[in-house]
C-alpha cells in the first residue's frame, strides 16, 4: 500500500491550494525504454536518477486474442529491482498497431483482464497504452477499452498512462490520430503523454522532427481539451540521417553523429522551427542530412512551452541512450518543481 501511495503521489497530485497560497503541481519526467536504433539507456536511467521519474519498459505486446506476451529476453527481473531502489515508478508499456482485440467486448473484456493481471502479477505501479496507428473506424472501441481498463486499474489502486498521437484537432491528419478520441479518453487516465516528435518522419524527406511553433500549436489544442497538469510533453532525443535527401531515414543518436562534426569541420545550424541540423557533403561519401535533437534545442523549447503553459504536468522522453548528455542539464534547470511533493 505504501508504494501504491508514493506512485499516486509522484505522478497524480494536482496543485494544492493551502491557506490562500497556490503550491506548483508536481512536474515528473518519464522515459521510454529501450529505445531502437540507440544503445546506452539503461547507463543513462542510472546517471540521471535525480531527475528521472518514471520508466516505462517495452517488454510486452498484445496478440489479437486479446492475451500478453512477454518478448524473450527483454522481460529483467535484476534491472526491476534495481529502477525500485533507485525509487523509480515501473509502468510498463504495451504498444502495438494490433486492434482486433477491441472488439467484440467480450474480447475487449478479456484483454482488460490480461492487463490488470500482468500488473499485479509483477507488482507494477501501473500501464502504460501505447496503441498507435489504429484505424479511424476503432475510434469508440478504442475508447471504450481506456475507460474499461481505468476502471479495473483504479479499482486495484494502479495508475493508467497513455502515449497519443501529437494533433492539433480532432481529426488529425491521418487516420491514426483520429482513431484517439481526446475528450474521452483524456478523463479515463491519468499521464496524458502527447508524442510531439516525428512531425518529419522516417519516411518523409528531410525536415524537423519536433519543431517549437508545432509544438505550441499541439499544446494549444491539448489545452481545450485535457487538464494540462496531467499531460506530459513527448521530448525527442534521437535524430534521423537521410541520405541524398531521400527516404527512408535512418535512426541516429546525437553521440553516433559527433565524429563526423568533428572530422569535417560540420557546421550545426538551426531550423526556425529550433531544430538542429547538418549537412554532409563530402567527397566520396553520399551527401546527407542529420537532423539531431541537442541541449540548444531542448532548451529552447522548454522556455517556449513552460511560458506559455506553466501547468504542464512534464515530458515523456523517448530516444535514451547516445542523447546529447547536456540535454539533462536543460531539463534540471527548467524543471519547475519535482514531481514527488507533499500534500
Amino acid at each position: 500500500m505504501k508504494q501504491v501511495l508514493f506512485a499516486l503521489l509522484c505522478v497524480l497530485l494536482p496543485a494544492v491550494v493551502a491557506a490562500g497560497q497556490e503550491t506548483a503541481a508536481p512536474w515528473c519526467v518519464s522515459v521510454w525504454h529501450p529505445s531502437p536504433g540507440t544503445t546506452g539507456g539503461d547507463e543513462t536511467i542510472r546517471v540521471n536518477r535525480d531527475v528521472l521519474d518514471v520508466v516505462h519498459p517495452f517488454w510486452y505486446s498484445p496478440r489479437p486474442d486479446g492475451t500478453i506476451y512477454a518478448h524473450p529476453g527483454l522481460e529483467n527481473p535484476q534491472q526491476i529491482t534495481e529502477w525500485r531502489d533507485l525509487g523509480l515508478i515501473i509502468i510498463p508499456s504495451i504498444p502495438s498497431s494490433v486492434f482486433e482485440m477491441l472488439s467484440p467486448a467480450e474480447t475487449r473484456a478479456f484483454h482488460v483482464q490480461q492487463i490488470v493481471e500482468l500488473v499485479e502479477t509483477k507488482g507494477y505501479d501501473g500501464i502504460d497504452i501505447d496503441y498507435e496507428g489504429f484505424p479511424a473506424s476503432t475510434r469508440d472501441d478504442f475508447s471504450a477499452f481506456i475507460e474499461e481498463l481505468s476502471t479495473a486499474l483504479h479499482a486495484r489502486g494502479k495508475l493508467l498512462t497513455i502515449a497519443v498521437h501529437a494533433k492539433t484537432d480532432d481529426a488529425g491528419t491521418w487516420p491514426g490520430a483520429a482513431a484517439q478520441d481526446w475528450a474521452r479518453i483524456a478523463p479515463a487516465v491519468d499521464v496524458f503523454s502527447i508524442m510531439t516528435y516525428d512531425y518529419t518522419s522516417r519516411s518523409d524527406p528531410p525536415g524537423p522532427i519536433s519543431p517549437t511553433p508545432w509544438v505550441l500549436d499541439v499544446l494549444a489544442y491539448a489545452e481545450s481539451i485535457v487538464d494540462l497538469s496531467k499531460v506530459r510533453l513527448g521530448l525527442p532525443f534521437y535524430g534521423y540521417s537521410w541520405q541524398r535527401s531521400r527516404p527512408p531515414a535512418t535512426t541516429i543518436s546525437w553521440e553516433s553523429i559527433q565524429p563526423l562534426i568533428a572530422s569535417f569541420k560540420l557546421e550545426v545550424q538551426r531550423d526556425p522551427g529550433g531544430d538542429a541540423y547538418v549537412e554532409l557533403n563530402a567527397r566520396g561519401l553520399p551527401r546527407q542530412t542529420f537532423y539531431v535533437a541537442d541541449s540548444a534545442a531542448l532548451e529552447y523549447k522548454l522556455d517556449q512551452v513552460l511560458a506559455a503553459y506553466p501547468q504542464l504536468g512534464g515530458v515523456a522522453i523517448w530516444g535514451i541512450g547516445g542523447e546529447d548528455p547536456a540535454n539533462w542539464d536543460v531539463l534540471r534547470a527548467a524543471r519547475p518543481s519535482n514531481c514527488q511533493r507533499q500534500p
